[in-house]
């Protein structure tokens, strides 16, 4: 990446590692930057998720003084994170990783983890 990136991508779902995700973000955006913040819902019971995860987010950054767009698509949390980060033409997407057992990973798999494989822009990684 040359420079500051110009599209950030937020992947957000009001855990404390979305928190520091979403910072980091923040530190990262500079003049002609701008965030998109993004919570992906299941696919199963939308309505009982729809729970003010992006208002949390909303508060944080205006906190801040900073801008962003918000976004809640429905889907798989890793193929929807990626098309998203895709049709917006991200030059940057910022995840948090969770820790998990191994076991439980290699099973599962993680968002992150498809976000590094997949991502065709940077990924930054916060723990």
């Amino acid at each position: 990446m040359s420079g500051r990136a110009r599209s950030i991508v937020v992947a957000y779902d009001g855990s404390e590692v979305a928190d520091r995700a979403l910072d980091a973000a923040a530190d990262l955006a500079g003049y002609g930057s701008s965030i998109t913040v993004v919570h992906v819902l299941p696919e199963q019971d939308i309505k009982a998720h729809r729970n003010g995860v992006l208002d949390r987010a909303r508060r944080r950054l205006v906190r801040r003084q900073i801008a962003a767009r918000y976004l809640e698509p429905e889907g798989d949390a890793g193929r929807t994170l990626l098309e998203t980060v895709q049709s917006l033409g991200a030059d940057m997407v910022v995840v948090g990783r969770r820790e998990r057992n191994a076991l439980r990973r290699l099973w599962l798999g993680s968002v992150s983890a498809r976000v590094v494989r997949c991502a065709e822009c940077d990924v930054l990684v916060v723990r």
